[in-house]
């Protein structure tokens, strides 16, 4: 930061979102993620081996390790799964250390916001600058409700070229930030009034600069003018996003019920095809729903559900992708009749697909012999897994 001063102020300021400041380290998730697994490795073994010394219950652990047989991993569902499970941390650190990064830089030219994004990402939430002599009106807006905080309260500018939204009160000086004790036994019975925060609000470094280097621009602190931040069902993208929750909830239903395919696989082995487009899904709908006037708790809630959701439409939506991207078309394979002691197991005539663990016993099974040979319907999409047609054979089940 310029130490340059002008009058009673900085020259230059370079302000930081104190919100993630105050935010725990990243460390405060990763450490249990990787200390509970691991007590919980060390207690099994203490189980297993009560009379065991410690030196001696290590001693076992590592052998046991060392001679695991890793030909037995299923790589191929393993590796997508470990991927998801760090692009879901990285993600959270990458936030972390971006967020750390976003700045609001004010200057006697004026004020500029650099996005904490990378520059390949910056189309979705880029930075923007403007002149003090560009801005005509400044004028601060709070929500009509739920107004316990003067971080909750918003500036817009209004340019040229558009109008731009800063949260005053959460930008601070890095360098002179004294960050609150995260516990306090201090009792607050009330939450503070309007006329408090909007004092806070003008204490603010940035509306105190703008009182300085802008003194074109009168900034009222009375907070008359309010926004329904917290209505959904007036706000056009709330309305919308509670439209998505409920297309989201009644595809997943209908389609998991009138899908003619099923898993070969247990569902379980494509967490990471689910749990990949709940992330895109929830990354997408916080950058759309960032641009409406709700507040950040719901817009944060509203993208986590819409996530969510997406990834739960995606356990009958990934059937549809893969099967309408099976190069093949609709393959009919030959199949061998089996039984075992829980049900009917249909076993593959050529190598490379799988078995079709699938039917409990019925006397429908009972026409075909054991190894007859049975046609079924079997697709692999661009998503990679073995699917069939159910239905058809459910079908023949029911009318039998």
């Amino acid at each position: 930061m310029e130490q340059i001063t002008s009058g009673s102020y900085k020259r230059v300021v370079v302000l930081a979102d104190k919100r993630w400041r105050s935010a725990p380290s990243p460390w405060v998730l990763l450490v249990p993620l990787l200390v509970i697994p691991a007590v919980i490795f060390v207690y099994l073994f203490m189980v297993i081996f009560p009379d065991a010394t410690w030196a001696e219950l290590f001693a076992k652990i590592s052998e046991k390790v060392v001679r695991f047989d890793w030909a037995t991993v299923n790589w191929g569902k393993a590796i997508p799964n470990l991927i998801m499970l760090g692009l879901v941390v990285g993600q959270f650190i990458y936030l972390r250390w971006a967020k750390q990064r976003e700045r609001l830089t004010l200057s006697p030219d004026g004020i500029r916001y650099t996005s904490a994004l990378p520059d390949s990402l910056k189309r979705f939430y880029p930075g923007w600058s403007v002149s003090w002599s560009e801005i005509g009106k400044a004028e601060l807006i709070a929500p009509q409700a739920h107004l316990v905080d003067a971080s909750l309260v918003g500036m817009t500018l209004h340019t040229p070229s558009g109008k731009r939204h800063i949260r005053p009160a959460v930008w601070i000086d890095p360098q002179t930030y004294a960050r609150p004790a995260r516990f306090s036994l201090k009792l607050k019975p009330m939450a503070p009034s309007r006329d408090e925060i909007g004092r806070e609000v003008m204490a603010s470094e940035v509306v105190r600069y703008m009182a300085e280097h802008a003194p074109h621009l009168v900034i009222d602190a009375k907070l008359d003018k309010t926004t329904n931040a917290h209505s959904l069902e007036k706000d056009p993208h709330g309305r919308i996003a509670i439209g998505i929750v409920v297309l989201l909830m009644l595809y997943a239903f209908i389609d998991a019920i009138v899908g003619p395919d099923s898993y070969i696989d247990p569902p379980a082995s494509l967490l990471h095809i689910y749990i990949a487009a709940g992330v895109v899904g929830a990354i997408l709908a916080w950058f759309w729903l960032r641009r409406s006037a709700l507040m950040v708790m719901e817009k944060i809630g509203l993208a986590v559900l819409i996530g969510a959701l997406v990834g739960v439409a995606m356990l009958p939506g990934a059937l549809r992708i893969n099967a309408l991207t099976d190069a093949s078309g609709v393959g009919s394979y030959r199949y061998l009749v089996t039984y075992s002691a829980d049900g009917v197991v249909l076993r593959p005539v050529n190598d490379g697909l799988p078995n079709i663990d699938y039917f409990a016993r019925h006397r429908y099974w009972d026409k075909y012999a054991k190894g007859e040979i049975y046609p079924v319907q079997v697709h692999k999409g661009i998503l990679g897994f073995y699917q069939f047609n159910s239905s058809v054979i459910i079908d023949d089940i029911n009318s039998h």
